[in-house]
């Protein structure tokens, strides 16, 4: 007998052999068991009362209603498929339309850029053009003429200034135009209104006083046309050059008195070589 059986199960059991055992022989009739007899005796035994309580099956609780949340769940947002259709559509033109204002916006910046940089030009040249009529100047010394205080091939500075505001005064070392392809640097002796002559000893006279030939080197051999008297009008000037025996200078008929208006500037600063670099005397 299986020993898990419960106790109302083996009782059921004895009673169904019981039954068929009296439908084989119904004329048999067996002894009453002594068990029940007890069993009868007592209205419920304890130990039946505890098995059917232990057979009894609680019925199924219903699952309490879950209380929904206080706070809002947080909801998913799923985007939108796109809905695509049989028809292709054509390029936007705003790209197009982007292309060209960004080409134009490339053609202004360059043409901006060369506008700026010939403005800059025209201002330099400007500026240099009005330096060179009203400021200074740059020239360069050609010959021996003004030896020993300048030499060929020195690079000079000719300030006007001077003269805008003023007058070129005595022993100035000028430059003056001789003609129009050819310049000339000279050191002024004779102011306008006065009156000059050289002697046959090479002496300087000024309105027939003899001046000290400091500037000059060697006795002068040739006064040229400065052997007589020569009055200089009131816009002219009698210039030497230093080295006097080795320069073509007013003494010359060809060059003659330097007019005021001929006169383009006061050499004031030799700036190459350096070795020499400095204010001329």
């Amino acid at each position: 007998m299986d020993d898990n059986r419960t106790l109302s199960e083996e009782i059921e059991e004895s009673l169904r052999i019981c039954e068929e055992l009296l439908s084989q022989n119904p004329d048999f009739i067996p002894e009453k068991p002594q068990f029940l007899e007890e069993l009868q005796k007592t209205e419920k035994p304890q130990l039946v009362e505890e098995l059917e309580e232990l057979e009894k099956v609680e019925p199924e609780r219903e699952p309490e209603p879950v209380s929904e949340p206080d706070f809002e769940p947080v909801r998913r947002i799923v985007p939108e498929q796109p809905q695509f259709s049989d028809k292709i559509e054509e390029p936007k033109q705003p790209v197009v339309q982007k292309t060209e204002e960004k080409r134009e916006t490339e053609k202004h910046g360059i043409r901006s850029t060369i506008i700026s940089i010939l403005i800059c030009i025209v201002i330099a040249v400007t500026v240099s053009v009005l330096i060179s009529c009203f400021v200074a100047n740059h020239t360069t010394v050609e010959g021996s003429s003004m030896e020993p205080e300048l030499a060929s091939g020195d690079q000079l500075v000719v300030e006007k200034i001077s003269y805008l505001t003023g007058k070129p005064q005595r022993y100035d070392v000028i430059v003056f135009e001789f003609n129009e392809t050819t310049n000339y640097i000279k050191r002024v002796i004779g102011l306008p209104g006065e009156t000059v002559r050289i002697d046959e000893e090479g002496k300087i006279y000024i309105n027939d006083c003899a001046v000290f030939d400091e500037y000059g080197s060697g006795v002068i051999e040739e006064a040229g046309i400065a052997k007589n008297n020569i009055k200089l009008g009131e816009d002219e000037y009698f210039v030497l050059g230093d080295n006097r025996n080795a320069s073509k200078d007013s003494r010359s008929s060809e060059v003659g008195m330097v007019k005021e208006d001929q006169i383009m500037g006061r050499a004031w600063l030799r700036v190459l070589p350096w070795e020499t670099f400095g204010l001329i005397q």
